[in-house]
């Protein structure tokens, strides 16, 4: 009943709450903060020196120190590496019934950007993420809605909302296309939440799915892919930016993907001197068992800077690891994005991959030549001397594999071979 009572409080909340102005809404999540952080200090160990400093004395935190400091870090008193076991027996079993301890439910991040995590969630939190996603995403709570998941690993979390009202149906991307694919259209979702990649896919090939929404997660939604959802299922595409460190942001009432801060406190870390792009600095200040304070993402974000109450993102752009390293100058993902669009003029499936400090690997369905031109244009623009040796080759198509998130642009060189061959270029 409890339980019952959270998620009904946030789903009222997340739909009708309403803030009069930004400043008002800052005033709110102040107090909202400072009441969490007092809490924090007094229930997690890592933290107890903190107490009555400002946010922005609390420590830095990214994947490798939370998982570090995780003992000392959650309030619940659970050990990282019996955790682990429970996440990767239920991941590798596809049991994910068997994915919770002492009533909280535990989960592993995918791994994209190395180390994998651990995230918690408790029942009460379980709840509360419940009832504010159905108040922000849901067309509707009267009419009944059978919701289909296309997920690499299923969790209780995602069941939290699983009444007789909202019917939930897990669909394995681990499994060949064909088979989800079956299931999928046999379930014959009202709404269907996915990464972009499975989306398009289901787009292109369940074409008896008439879906009323499609709610894209977990990978960066091109503008092209975008519209391709909307035409091919012929409904309303909303996003969420949804991930271990919590429910980030969402597609809000006027069309925009903004921030959930009445959930989350963003700052800023610029990555670059114009101040364009940046990471993004965590604090939930609703989660507990797990503390998220100051949290470095390795996402970069293009901001959209309006009157809004809440504030606005232009688009996620990709991950500050894959930031190209090009003879000592960085070229963001969104750059190199934009840059083969421009030159292609159509949609086109491509990977580009830095496998070297002087070696960039073209992987494309097509136009592999017109990529080329593009990069090397925009690699000159960025101040890139024409003398550095660059090597450009094609490949194959883009492998397609759902159990990973799709990345456009990848650096898989170590910091230390870029800084190298920077130092002798």
């Amino acid at each position: 009943m409890k339980q019952l009572w959270y998620a009904g409080k946030e789903y009222y909340n997340s739909r009708f709450r309403s803030f009069a102005s930004r400043e008002n809404l800052l005033q709110w999540q102040q107090r909202a903060l400072e009441s969490h952080l007092k809490w924090v200090c007094e229930n997690s160990p890592y933290y107890k020196d903190c107490r009555d400093l400002p946010l922005q004395d609390f420590p830095l935190m990214d994947k490798n120190s939370m998982m570090d400091n995780f003992n000392c870090i959650n309030t619940v008193g659970l050990n990282r590496d019996k955790l682990f076991e429970i996440a990767l027996a239920a991941e590798n079993n596809r049991q994910f019934d068997n994915s919770e301890l002492n009533g909280i439910t535990v989960g592993m991040s995918s791994g994209t950007s190395g180390r994998r995590g651990l995230f918690l969630v408790s029942k009460e939190e379980q709840a509360r993420w419940a009832g504010y996603i159905v108040g922000r995403l849901m067309p509707s709570i009267v009419k009944p809605q059978r919701i289909a998941l296309l997920l690499r690993a299923n969790s209780n979390l995602y069941r939290s909302v699983g009444k007789a009202h909202f019917r939930f149906q897990y669909i394995d991307l681990c499994q060949p296309v064909e088979s989800w694919l079956e299931d999928l259209q046999a379930f014959n979702p009202t709404i269907v939440v996915g990464s972009a990649q499975s989306l398009v896919v289901a787009s292109e090939q369940g074409r008896r799915l008439k879906p009323d929404l499609v709610v894209s997660g977990a990978e960066v939604l091109t503008p092209e892919d975008k519209q391709m959802l909307i035409d091919g299922f012929n409904c309303e595409v909303k996003e969420v930016y949804q991930c271990t460190e919590g429910f980030l942001a969402s597609t809000h009432r006027d069309g925009r993907m903004r921030w959930n801060e009445d959930l989350v406190h963003i700052e800023r870390h610029w990555i670059d001197a114009s101040k364009t792009y940046f990471q993004p600095v965590v604090t939930d200040f609703r989660r507990k068992s797990q503390p998220v304070i100051r949290y470095l993402m390795d996402d970069v974000i293009l901001p959209f800077d309006d009157n809004g109450v809440f504030s606005g993102i232009e688009k996620i752009t990709g991950r500050s690891g894959d930031i190209l390293q090009i003879g000592g100058i960085k070229v963001l993902p969104d750059l190199v994005y934009n840059a083969v669009c421009r030159s292609v003029g159509e949609r086109v499936n491509f990977v580009i991959t830095q496998v070297k400090p002087n070696v960039v690997v073209i992987n494309s369905d097509h136009s592999a030549s017109a990529i080329e031109k593009a990069l090397r244009d925009l690699f000159a623009a960025l101040g890139i001397s024409a003398s550095y040796p660059l090597q450009i080759t094609h490949a194959g198509s883009p492998a397609l594999d759902l159990s990973v998130k799709h990345r456009r642009v990848i650096n898989q060189c170590r910091p230390d071979e870029i800084m190298d061959v920077s130092s002798a270029a």
